[in-house]
């Protein structure tokens, strides 16, 4: 077992080391292994949130028009895509659509992190 000061913040470190190399290798395998690495945080991320919700009031959302990875996923997808946005060589004309998305994302991961920390605190 890890201690909960190195457990607790892995999701994070393995976005932040995908976005580092992302900037920093600037060439496709670069860019692919980035988004691997940053991917795999948010997935950590999701797996351990799902895991540690205690409640059910939402569980029938899971079978909703929107699948329950793709739903998920979402907030990252948008960081993502803004981050790649900013780091690859488009036109400077892009950089609105980053900046909408990097909100959108941060927006999105934001909520549903106060949403289940409060949830999680009402159960307690």
């Amino acid at each position: 077992m890890l201690p909960t000061k190195i457990y607790e913040p892995l999701p994070y470190s393995y976005m932040l080391a995908g976005l580092i190399s992302m900037a920093l290798l600037p060439s496709l395998l670069g860019m692919m292994s980035g988004t691997l690495l940053f991917l795999a945080g948010a997935l950590v991320w999701i797996v351990r949130s799902e895991h540690r919700r205690e409640d059910d009031v939402f569980a029938e959302r899971k079978n909703g028009p929107v699948p329950f990875w793709g739903y998920e996923l979402l907030p990252f997808v948008c960081l993502l895509s803004s981050m790649t946005i900013f780091i690859m060589p488009f036109n400077q004309l892009y950089y609105p659509s980053a900046i909408i998305l990097l909100i959108v994302g941060v927006q999105l991961w934001l909520t549903r992190n106060l949403q289940r920390r409060h949830r999680r605190a009402l159960t307690n």
